[in-house]
């Protein structure tokens, strides 16, 4: 009897830590995944005649904590290459937004290229009112600036 008490006390604590850990979030444990970038659309295509296209997951490539999704495999390669020249300005927000001093989540599927640079907005009536006064991008990258 004082065998099995033994054995007990002693796997106890170790089985209890294991239900324990079993339980706890998996970014908690280390293995979670990083979010789907731009919802899943290939930045690169942005880029080219026709627009944006939805990515797959066989071309995805990990960057700064998002997961990027390419509709090929040279896109994934252009993007390893030189991931600032296709990564969306303002990480993302809406540019029209960051113009006003406001962070607004920008739609992917709501976005300009203006001088090489891809842009996103909130909405289309958002990009609208940006787009209606011309220092709107202007007026976000220094915002943008001012916060570093």
């Amino acid at each position: 009897m004082t065998t099995i008490r033994l054995l007990l006390a002693f796997l106890c604590p170790a089985f209890l830590c294991l239900a324990l850990s079993a339980g706890l979030p998996a970014q908690a444990q280390g293995t979670a995944e990083p979010a789907t970038a731009l919802r899943g659309m290939d930045v690169v295509s942005y880029f080219k005649t026709g627009g944006p296209v939805p990515g797959v997951p066989e071309h995805s490539h990990d960057f700064d904590g998002a997961r990027y999704l390419f509709a090929s495999a040279q896109n994934k390669a252009a993007f390893v290459v030189a991931p600032d020249r296709y990564l969306p300005q303002f990480s993302g927000l809406c540019a029209t937004g960051i113009s006003l001093g406001k962070d607004i989540k920008g739609d992917p599927g709501t976005w300009k290229i203006v001088d090489g640079k891809l842009y996103l907005y909130h909405s289309g009536p958002v990009r609208a009112k940006g787009d209606a006064d011309p220092a709107t991008i202007a007026r976000a990258q220094q915002n943008w600036a001012g916060r570093k």
